[in-house]
C-alpha cells in the first residue's frame, strides 16, 4: 500500500507532528510511506532524522510566509502528481481543501481531526467550515476522531460518525542519567514540575505561571521548566515577568520524555485539548499528571486514581488541584506513579498504527 502522510509544518515539540512521524515509522515496516511537509522545514527542524531511512521524506518549499496563494497552488500541484493509496492529512483543511474537491474520486483521503471540533475552526478554517461540512459529508475525505471527547465534539458540529483511534507515542526508556530536572533543584528536596507545550493561547500558560508563582510565595519548594517553541509571543511577554529563579522557560528541546522521567509531575492546564502526545509520554514514565478536565484527557485521567484534574481551567481551580498533589502523603504519590505507567498501554503507537492501516484498507475495498 502506497500511504502519504502530509501536514503543514514539522517542527521540534508539536504533538501532531510527533504523532505523524510515529505513525509512518510504525507503517513504513509493511508500506511504501511518504512524509511531506507543505512548509519548508528549517534547517534545524528534525524533520528528517525523526523519521525512519526507508520512509521517503518531501516538502513543497513554502516559507510561512508566503502568500496563501502560493501555498495552495502548491499543494493542489502535489496532490495532482501523487499516486498514494491512500492520503492522509492531519488537520489545516483550508490547505488542501481545492485538492479534495478536485481529486477526491482519484484518491482515498483520511483527515484526522487532533482537536475539539470546535476549537479546530479558527480564522480560515472558521470561513470555510461550510465547505469542510460539504467535502465531509459527501465523503470526499474520511474522519478520525482521536479520543471519544473529540469524536463526541465532531458529531456535534458535523452531524456525521467518525472513526475513532486513539492517540499513540513509542513508549519512552527512563533514565537515570542526571539532566537539567536535577541540576534546576534550589534545594535537594525541590520538587520540578514540568511543562512540555507551544507557548499558545490553548495551552495556558499565563494562569500555570500564576499559579506557580502563589505556590512559591507561599513557601513551597516547587520549581516550574516549560519545555516548548513560541508561537504566540503576545503570550510569551506575558508569561516574561515570571521567569526568575523557580519559573523557568528552556525552549525547544528532544527530550522531553527523559525529562518527565525526573520531574514531579506533569502540568497542563489546558483550555482545550484533542489527545496530547506529552500526556501520554508522562503516563509512559510515571510522571503524575495535573491537568484540566478538557478534551481527550477527560478519557485518560481519572481523578485520584492515576492523575489529578482541576474542576476547570481557571486559575483558582487549578491552584486548589496542585495543593492537593503537593499534600498528599508519599505513598499516594508512589500509587498515583504506577496507575500512570499501568494506564499507557492502550496508547502504543503500534496499536494506533494498526487500527489506520486497518481503516485504510477498508476504504480502498470500498467500492465508492
Amino acid at each position: 500500500m502506497k500511504i502519504l502522510q502530509i501536514h503543514v509544518g514539522m517542527s521540534l515539540f508539536g504533538g501532531v507532528e510527533g504523532m505523524v512521524c510515529g505513525l509512518s515509522n510504525e507503517m513504513i515496516k509493511e508500506h511504501d510511506v511518504t512524509v511531506c511537509a507543505v512548509f519548508k522545514p528549517s534547517e534545524h527542524s528534525p524533520f528528517y532524522k525523526r523519521l525512519s531511512p526507508d520512509i521517503k521524506k518531501e516538502h513543497l518549499g513554502i516559507d510561512r510566509k508566503d502568500p496563501i496563494l502560493k501555498s495552495l497552488w502548491r499543494v493542489w500541484k502535489y496532490f495532482s502528481k501523487s499516486d498514494a493509496d491512500i492520503i492522509h492529512i492531519h488537520g489545516f483543511f483550508h490547505y488542501y481543501a481545492i485538492p479534495i474537491v478536485l481529486f477526491h474520486r482519484g484518491h482515498k483521503i483520511v483527515y484526522t481531526f487532533h482537536s475539539d471540533a470546535f476549537m479546530e475552526n479558527q480564522k480560515w478554517e472558521k470561513r470555510i467550515l461550510w465547505l469542510k461540512k460539504y467535502c465531509l459529508r459527501r465523503g470526499w475525505m474520511h474522519p478520525v476522531t482521536i479520543s471519544p471527547e473529540s469524536q463526541q465534539s465532531f458529531t456535534q458540529l458535523y452531524h456525521i460518525d467518525s472513526r475513532l483511534i486513539l492517540n499513540g507515542i513509542v513508549r519512552p526508556k527512563e533514565t537515570t542519567k542526571a539532566n537539567v530536572v536535577d541540576l534546576a533543584k534550589v534545594t535537594p528536596q525541590t520538587k520540578v514540575f514540568l511543562h512540555p507545550g507551544r507557548i499558545s493561547t490553548p495551552k495556558n500558560q499565563v494562569v500555570l505561571c500564576r499559579v506557580f508563582q502563589r505556590l512559591i510565595e507561599e513557601g513551597n519548594d516547587v520549581m516550574l521548566l516549560m519545555v516548548g517553541n513560541c508561537q504566540d509571543v503576545d503570550i510569551y511577554k506575558q508569561i516574561e515577568p515570571y521567569l526568575k529563579d523557580r519559573i523557568k522557560y528552556l525552549g525547544e528541546r528532544d527530550d522531553v520524555p527523559q525529562l518527565l522521567s525526573h520531574a514531579e509531575g506533569f502540568c497542563l492546564p489546558s483550555i482545550w485539548e484533542g489527545l496530547p502526545l506529552a500526556l501520554l509520554e508522562a503516563l509512559a514514565v510515571g510522571c503524575v499528571p495535573i491537568c484540566s478536565p478538557v478534551g481527550g484527557i477527560l478519557g485518560v485521567i481519572k481523578d485520584g486514581e492515576n492523575g489529578v484534574l482541576s474542576r476547570s481551567s481557571n486559575e483558582e481551580d487549578y491552584y486548589v488541584a496542585m495543593k492537593r498533589y503537593l499534600t498528599m502523603r508519599p505513598e499516594e504519590v508512589n500509587k498515583l506513579k504506577k496507575s500512570a505507567r499501568d494506564s499507557f498501554t492502550p496508547y502504543d503507537i503500534q496499536k494506533s498504527a494498526y487500527d489506520y492501516v486497518l481503516y485504510y484498507r477498508e476504504l480502498l475495498n470500498d467500492g465508492r
